[in-house]
């Protein structure tokens, strides 16, 4: 049961962090919303404004984090699909 720990974290992981961020890149208010809101966001306010930060994070940020997301999900269930059959 140990080895199917982190497949199984790697998987619900990426599955929060792909919905989270398909939802950002959807909903402008909540996106804005996060923006305002994030400790991290507030350097690149300070650097670019609010307005090019929300623009440079649904360009970028967002897309590359679905991508790190789709990767974790992979990884997580490819993880378990070799376990499985190592067990079997």
């Amino acid at each position: 049961m140990e080895p199917f720990i982190f497949p199984v974290i790697a998987t619900l992981a990426g599955s929060f962090f792909l919905i989270r961020n398909i939802i950002h890149l959807r909903d402008e208010k909540k996106l804005r919303e996060y923006v305002e809101s994030s400790p991290k966001a507030k350097l690149w306010i300070k650097k670019f404004g609010l307005e090019k930060t929300i623009t440079l994070t649904k360009q970028y940020f967002l897309p590359l984090g679905i991508l790190v997301s789709c990767g974790l999900i992979g990884v997580g269930l490819w993880s378990i699909l070799i376990l499985v059959q190592s067990q079997a």
